[in-house]
């Protein structure tokens, strides 16, 4: 038997294949394991998998039990989505500040969809950048209605260590259960696409969810409101 590399709901994972390196598909299920040397296997429909472009590799199975190296992680980070927005795909922007690191954090969402934008700011004690960051996403998501199932979902975010170890095939060390929780919430959701944007660079979205994360912070508070949505273009692609 062997493996190869594709893509599985934004992340690599390594799929058992024939030797042609076509995945082998019983009972209607593939059979994946989420990193090279891993013994755990996972069985899942073939629907979300992509193909990695130029990625023609087939391990063995002796070749895929040994040590994980750098070069065994593809890098899906994105700034831009894999199809276009439209007038009904859903918007959001996060962001987490902290006073000190650790210290007294906050969080900032903004969701945008059709006429209307909610902008969310809330306090969430003390705690790390990188868990406000997290916290932002996880907030987000949970935010999003039942609804938006199979909606069209960009989530902006300038935190490339989240992006990382929720769809970069990082490994991360801490945060581990809020790290899960992100991705567990994701699963809910087939349309979501987590994409990568500068911070404090002008963007408006980026910028407002960063105002309402350093709001929650000053404040010590939380607060969410709805307003009508201001006309600005969409992302370009």
């Amino acid at each position: 038997m062997a493996w190869k590399r594709f893509v599985f709901k934004d992340q690599t994972v390594f799929v058992r294949v024939l030797a042609s390196g076509k995945p082998i598909v019983h009972r209607g299920r593939i059979e994946m394991r989420y990193r090279l040397g891993a013994s755990k296997s996972y069985r899942a429909t073939p629907d979300n998998l992509l193909e990695i472009p130029d990625d023609t590799e087939i391990l063995s199975d002796d070749a895929f039990s040994g040590t994980p190296t750098p070069v065994a992680t593809v890098q899906v980070v994105r700034e831009e989505p894999t199809r276009p927005p439209t007038d009904a795909t859903i918007i959001i922007h996060t962001d987490g500040a902290c006073s000190g690191n650790p210290g007294p954090a906050g969080i900032g969402v903004l969701i945008e969809r059709g006429d209307e934008a909610i902008e969310h700011s809330e306090f969430i004690g003390e705690g790390t950048n990188n868990v406000a960051e997290l916290t932002a996403i996880l907030r987000a998501l949970e935010m999003l209605r039942p609804e938006d199932r199979d909606a069209h979902v960009l989530l902006y975010t300038d935190s490339g260590w989240s992006l990382g170890v929720l769809v970069g095939g990082w490994k991360a060390k801490a945060n581990v259960e809020l790290i899960q929780q992100i991705k567990d919430k994701l699963a809910e959701f087939t349309g979501v696409e987590l994409l990568k944007v500068r911070g404090h660079a002008g963007q408006s979205g980026n910028e407002e969810a960063d105002a309402l994360a350093t709001m929650a912070v000053r404040r010590e508070d939380s607060r969410t409101r709805t307003r009508r949505r201001s006309k600005s273009p969409l992302p370009a692609v």
